[in-house]
């Protein structure tokens, strides 16, 4: 009786163990909205659908990966994965079983772009991808994307924009953000085939200067903004590819001279901001051709001469800023433009 309770005691667990080991575990599972969403170490494996909601957020699972094939015919039309998660691993497979996102959100995880990888998301109209380290933009990383409006760039570590960099996307894309990334290079021809672009962030970068070609094929674009870079000159040759622009951002660089003609293809400009350069003098021709302008920046430089008739091409002249330079008689040099008014102060 003594071997055989001795018996019981020693073999019976480790009998136990050796069940419970080879057990396979089944992933966590949570109902949200209207959709049943499961993961299991950090991986997404399985999303299915009870009923209709437009929105499927999917929060603070600490999400690593995205299981090819996970989503299972859901017909939500946002998705936020953007909260609470670190998702570094995407195939094209992982978002295929989504046939009317317009909406992504993958904002604060750590995604890095592979050509085709939002290729099965043909409705997609906005995708923001802020905060997620990326480094470099991919040819064909958004291959596929035909009907997207809104591209979400901005706060990651992009340092070039190659001249394939946003090859087979939507060549009617009118926004597209590239703020407060590293770049320090725009191809030639980096936007050629966004035909449609309107409205181009490229603020908050480490720019020096942009190639003669960088906006070919940008003639519909009306906002540009190359703000808080540290570009010295720009020159007519770059900006005669956009003659639809109306508003131009190019405060704080270290711009020092503008060439006579730098503008001279802008003729539907209307806002002009240069203040926080190093300009000195502002020359006959600078601002030739700019018809339409109606406000212009120029404070905080270091201005100290002005030529007549510098501004005699700003018909339309409503607003000149020019605090905080080193030149005094600047009312004079817009006394004949009838609608001008100056402004001194910050």
């Amino acid at each position: 009786m003594s071997r055989l309770l001795f018996f019981s005691q020693i073999v019976l667990p480790i009998l136990s163990v050796t069940a419970s080991s080879s057990e396979v575990k089944e992933p966590t599972c949570r109902d949200s909205d209207g959709y049943r969403v499961c993961h299991y170490k950090g991986v997404l494996v399985e999303v299915t659908q009870h009923r209709f909601e437009d929105r499927l957020d999917v929060s603070d699972l600490d999400l690593l990966a995205i299981r090819e094939n996970a989503f299972k015919n859901v017909s939500a039309t946002h998705l936020y994965l953007n909260t609470g998660n670190r998702i570094s691993v995407l195939k094209r497979e992982s978002f295929r079983g989504l046939p009317k996102l317009e909406r992504l959100h993958l904002d604060s995880n750590a995604v890095s772009l592979s050509g085709h990888l939002f290729a099965e998301l043909k409705h997609l109209q906005s995708l923001s991808l802020i905060f997620n380290k990326i480094n470099s933009v991919p040819k064909d990383s958004f291959a596929g994307l035909s009907s997207l409006t809104w591209l979400y760039l901005g706060h990651n570590d992009i340092e070039a924009i190659e001249a394939e960099s946003f090859s087979n996307l939507n060549p009617e894309l009118p926004y597209l953000w590239l703020n407060d990334n590293k770049i320090v290079r725009v191809a030639s021809g980096a936007f050629a085939g966004l035909t449609g672009l309107s409205r181009l962030h490229l603020d908050h970068n480490r720019l020096e200067g942009l190639p003669d070609g960088a906006f070919r094929g940008s003639s519909m674009l009306e906002d540009l903004y190359l703000n808080d870079n540290r570009i010295t000159s720009v020159s007519r040759a770059l900006l005669r590819d956009l003659p639809g622009l109306k508003r131009l951002y190019l405060q704080r660089n270290e711009i020092s001279t503008l060439e006579p003609g730098t503008f001279q293809e802008l003729s539907q400009l209307e806002v002009l901001r240069l203040d926080g350069n190093k300009l000195s003098r502002i020359v006959v021709g600078t601002f030739a051709g700019l018809s339409n302008l109606e406000d212009i920046k120029l404070s905080d430089n270091n201005i100290r001469a002005v030529d007549n008739g510098a501004f005699a091409d700003c018909v339309k002249l409503e607003y000149l800023y020019f605090g905080g330079n080193n030149y005094s008689d600047i009312a004079k040099k817009i006394a004949s433009l009838p609608h001008a008014t100056l402004i001194t102060t910050f």
